[in-house]
């Protein structure tokens, strides 16, 4: 501007040569830090606005500041601190991995999950080195390393995609386990893998496997040791609530450091077994930690993403030309559906779900980071091509979730494995309407999810043997790992009509329209109410009126339409304190009674009705108490 003030004062200099502008100088550190926070948050506004991958805007946006227009340079704003934080964030993203991690799901997963966290690794990882190799043209060492790094895909990326193609079970479960799985499988075997090349140059043998085997000691065992060592402290209320979360952090970062100084890149295993170490304690809740772990990781995840692609050199991402997007098309179209094949050889899957299986396989988050760790650290080791295994990596990221976000859906459609009308029900608000209702709905056979954040609810809700998720239906955590294979409707039921039309917007997406349903707002005009979600029941079913029904005595009745009893005499015994609620037709498929459409009446169809206690026949239970009656005597 000086120079620009200058001339415009004395006139032009004499220097009458043409000048290329100049590049931007980089932001100074305060107004840096505030960028990566101000825009990282935007980035991911923006993705849940638009229901993309947060990742893809975020590496754009990095890209444009870093070396598009130079206004970042991560490098010089963190000096040498930018590696340990790298470190550490990969490590908390492997915690988290580690906490989502239960052993008796992983046994219910089946025997597919089990094989392709086995097989399919071993294939992906095999013929992953053998394309970078013959199609990149890397040398072995960096292909063996980018081999084991790709084997992770990746849950943030993953299970947002099966939430929107949903496909027939077993396909729902299955990829959801082997996303969340296949993170600490896969960085277990990139450490290895990095270890061992690490070591390798002028090493014996023998010093390569002291060196894995050292690895799987220190890291196993200080993991496991913290993690049984954090769980008892909790569990003897050696640590107040409010500070089980600073303490876990403080921590897992302990831990991390400590396994890292005794044995080079054990400190990942080592987190990532105290997480599963947490997540399996059968007396200990980490919901509340894995809340604030989702924050963090959000808010890490960003600056790392904005980091990362400002400081990669365009001509570093695309030195390998043509050659990087045929190495993709090589995962893509050869390497996962072999990986596929020989997994679910035997399990019993047909064909087209077998195909679907083959076309999902998106790179996220971890990916992105543990390829940046890794490249830093081959680079720190003395070895020359850590740049090559971040330009190898990169571009499978973006064209995976490319290609798979706006394949998937077509392709399960193509091969039959999409779910044509699921019948189950979300219903937001485990209290007591809730549980009235999802037990009415489970004892007619239909698959029911409540999901609330006051824990004693949701306990309730689990007494009566009713599926429950205790969090927040809007968190990223519930977006992610929450299986809604088999559900087709959302009901909102939570008294607060904002967070019922934030909880409908959050699933338009999924169930569309005419699957959003909520109770009726009290005090607002009918066109404001049926704005957003159609309103179940009847215009003036609010939360609070029908809870109230519910609290002197109204239950939900069952009544089969007959020759004898048809819908004309169920439609004259309706009294003033019937209200109908679902319609379940001959062929088992489920109706709701709402305020802008009812359902058509036919023979053999039931209605299930809620009536007050004068309709009701004397010493019949209420349908939630007859669950937990049932429930009580499986139990017994």
């Amino acid at each position: 501007f000086e120079r620009f003030l200058s001339q415009a004062l004395t006139g032009p200099s004499q220097d009458c040569q043409p000048r290329l502008p100049a590049m931007p100088t980089p932001l100074p550190p305060f107004f840096a830090i505030a960028f990566l926070f101000g825009i990282g948050a935007l980035c991911q506004w923006t993705a849940w606005r638009l229901r993309v991958p947060a990742i893809l805007l975020l590496l754009l946006t990095g890209f444009v500041a870093g070396p598009v227009t130079g206004l970042l340079e991560p490098d010089g704003l963190f000096g040498p601190s930018f590696r340990p934080l790298v470190s550490l964030a990969v490590a908390l993203i492997l915690f988290e991995g580690g906490l989502t991690l239960r052993f008796q799901e992983l046994r219910g997963a089946g025997k597919a999950v089990r094989n392709l966290l086995t097989i399919g690794v071993l294939v992906t990882w095999a013929l992953s080195t053998l394309a970078g190799v013959y199609l990149a043209g890397v040398p072995f060492d960096i292909a063996l390393l980018v081999g084991a790094i790709l084997v992770l895909t990746g849950p943030t990326v993953v299970i947002p995609l099966v939430r929107h193609v949903r496909p027939r079970a077993p396909l729902g479960p299955i990829l959801r386990w082997e996303g969340i799985l296949v993170d600490p499988v896969g960085a277990l075997l990139a450490i290895l893998v990095l270890d061992a090349l690490t070591r390798a140059s002028g090493a014996s043998g023998f010093e390569v496997a002291l060196g894995i085997a050292r690895t799987l000691v220190f890291g196993g065992g200080i993991g496991l040791v913290a993690g049984f060592g954090l769980a008892k402290a909790f569990e003897r209320f050696l640590v107040p609530d409010s500070l089980h979360v600073p303490v876990t952090f403080g921590a897992v970062a302990v831990a991390f450091v400590a396994a890292n100084a005794l044995q080079a890149e054990a400190g990942l295993l080592a987190v990532t077994a105290m997480g599963i170490v947490l997540a399996n304690r059968p007396n200990f809740d980490v919901t509340h930690i894995v809340e604030w772990k989702e924050q963090l990781a959000t808010i890490l995840l960003s600056i790392l993403f904005l980091s990362i692609a400002a400081r990669l050199p365009l001509e570093q991402l695309t030195a390998l030309g043509w050659r990087g997007p045929l190495y993709c098309a090589a995962l893509i179209l050869v390497v996962r559906p072999l990986a596929v094949l020989a997994s679910t050889f035997g399990t019993g899957l047909k064909w087209p779900e077998r195909g679907f299986l083959m076309a999902m396989a998106p790179r996220g988050i971890v990916v992105a980071a543990v390829s940046s760790e890794f490249s830093l650290h081959y680079e720190h080791a003395g070895h020359d091509g850590g740049g090559t295994i971040v330009a190898l990596v990169f571009p499978v990221i973006v064209l995976s979730v490319l290609v798979y976000g706006f394949a998937a859906k077509p392709i399960a459609h193509w091969l039959g494995v999409a779910q044509g009308d699921p019948q189950g029900v979300l219903i937001v608000g485990a209290n007591p309407l809730g549980r009235e209702l999802g037990s009415a709905l489970k004892e007619r056979g239909f698959d029911v999810l409540l999901v609330d954040t006051n824990a004693r609810n949701a306990a309730a809700a689990r007494t009566l043997g009713l599926r429950t998720w205790n969090g927040s239906v809007l968190s990223t955590r519930f977006a992610e790992h929450a299986d809604l294979t088999d559900l087709g409707r959302v009901f909102a039921l939570l008294p607060s009509d904002e967070v019922n039309r934030l909880a409908l917007e959050e699933f338009l997406p999924t169930f569309g329209r005419a699957g959003l349903f909520r109770v009726a707002a009290a005090g607002k005009p009918r066109s404001e109410r049926d704005s957003l979600g159609r309103v179940l029941f009847a215009p003036d079913a609010t939360a609070d009126q029908l809870t109230e029904r519910l609290r002197t005595g109204s239950r939900i009745k069952a009544t089969k339409l007959t020759e004898q009893f048809g819908p004309e005499q169920f439609a004259a015994r309706l009294g003033s304190d019937t209200v109908p609620l679902f319609l379940v037709g001959a062929d088992g498929k489920l109706a709701v009674f709402a305020a802008d459409a009812k359902p058509q009446l036919k023979v053999g169809c039931t209605v299930l009705s809620l009536v007050g206690p004068e309709n009701r026949p004397t010493g019949e239970p209420a349908t939630a108490a007859k669950a937990a009656a049932a429930t009580a005597a499986k139990e017994s």
